[in-house]
């Protein structure tokens, strides 16, 4: 029990919550800094050049004979043009752009998905593609840290569990009650009960588990089970948001949105070291937050349709969008202007591509969402946008579909050769 204690006071979530809390109530609601103007004939040149990157990099787009997947001449002449089109259109610079080709981002992402494939034959691209997107977090905060950026046992199940718990809450097929019964034993299973299951989806679920315990033995490192208990104990919390009959008031709904997304990279934080500082757990939470107010603004029309109530589709209820959305932003460079509590020589690369990746998706998302916004203000957003909010909106159809091809082509090379695992599902 007294160790229990310990675990208690020193992972104090409602206190990183109220920290973030307290920075959303202080930070302006004034149009955040987004860089310079991008003039419309820039953004032309810039739209051409994307579509001619689209066009270059899809190999069923070549005449060459042969599997162009496995040519090291090919492979290598794509992430140049990338890099030139990252430079070009969205205005990353090479230190920015050498952590991701220098820091071994994609051959950790090819061997996530020999991993996937091999724990699940059955798993989807697109739930690769879903599960890729925490791997690379981790991998940002692998770098920061110090760390080298590897795939460890314990990374590839935390990033898997979530595309198989969500799938599962999801699915219309499954009762309410099975889901409720099916997130105690979840979080049972977390806290090292041995819980026998039920069914062969969570049997999946309570072998990533298994997979974890296999890097952190619970006795030396129990904050890394205590991360994992609160990003559960926070996914609970949000299923109420899809209760019309209990919604919570505004400052329940932002603590829940807060706690969601903190929880999820101090948990990642916690599965590449074990062990974070005070300032650690601040940061990790924090990138967890703004990322969190990314996703609410990027899912804004399926929230609105579906149903589930956020604190970004409450505020554009009640007409605040705009201003919740300069302060997500404006939130987002106070949390990552200082990285001085990482092990990390030159933090300055780092906060660069972080800062603009985040506000290059804010910017897609709401010109792929414009309905939502006032004119005036997508106007004025739409001229930091590298691209017109027409070309992205004419490009929103096939934007996802665009993405998971190019994950299936990544795939088609990891598997080249491995006659059995090739068939792209």
């Amino acid at each position: 029990m007294e160790n229990v204690g310990k675990i208690i006071k020193a992972m104090n979530i409602q206190q990183l919550v109220n920290n973030q809390v307290k920075i959303w109530n202080k930070i302006s609601g004034d149009f955040p800094c987004l860089g310079a103007v991008i003039p419309t004939e820039e953004k032309t040149v810039r739209e051409r050049a994307l579509e001619k990157f689209a066009l270059s990099a899809n190999p069923g787009n070549r005449s060459d004979t042969g599997d162009v997947l496995d040519n090291e001449a090919y492979k290598r002449q794509l992430m140049e043009k990338l890099g030139v089109l990252f430079r070009t259109s969205f205005n990353y610079t090479d230190s920015e752009l050498s952590i991701i080709t220098r820091k071994g981002f994609m051959p950790v992402t090819t061997d996530f998905m020999k991993m996937a494939r091999d724990f699940d034959p059955d798993i989807s691209i697109e739930d690769i593609f879903q599960a890729c997107r925490n791997l690379w977090i981790v991998n940002s905060l692998q770098v920061m840290m110090g760390q080298p950026v590897v795939l460890t046992p314990s990374v590839f199940a935390y990033s898997m569990l979530y595309p198989y718990s969500d799938n599962y809450l999801d699915d219309p097929h499954v009762s309410a009650q099975e889901k409720v019964a099916f997130s105690n034993r979840f979080r049972k299973r977390l806290t090292g009960e041995k819980v026998l299951a039920a069914n062969p989806a969570e049997k999946l679920v309570f072998d990533l588990v298994a997979l974890i315990e296999s890097d952190w033995d619970r006795t030396a490192y129990p904050l890394v089970y205590q991360s994992l208990l609160s990003i559960h104990d926070a996914q609970t919390k949000s299923i109420r948001l899809m209760d019309s009959a209990a919604l919570p008031g505004e400052d329940e709904l932002l603590s829940i949105c807060i706690e969601k997304g903190g929880t999820s990279v101090l948990a990642d934080g916690y599965l590449v070291k074990g062990s974070l500082s005070p300032a650690q757990e601040e940061f990790c939470f924090g990138f967890g937050v703004v990322l969190q107010y990314i996703d609410d603004i990027q899912d804004i029309s399926e929230d609105m349709s579906g149903g589930l109530e956020t604190a970004f589709t409450r505020a554009h209820k009640e007409a605040m969008l705009e201003h919740y959305t300069n302060k997500t932003l404006n939130a987002t460079a106070t949390v990552l202007a200082d990285l001085s509590c990482f092990d990390t020589d030159d933090p300055k690369p780092m906060m660069g591509l972080m800062n603009k990746s985040i506000r290059i998706l804010a910017i897609e998302a709401i010109g792929k969402n414009s309905e939502y916004w006032d004119k005036h203000y997508l106007d004025e957003f739409e001229k930091y946008s590298p691209f017109s909010y027409a070309f992205v909106k004419k490009r929103r159809s096939n934007m996802q579909s665009n993405r998971i091809s190019f994950m299936r082509k990544i795939e088609q090379h990891v598997f080249a050769g491995e006659a059995e695992k090739s068939a792209i599902v």
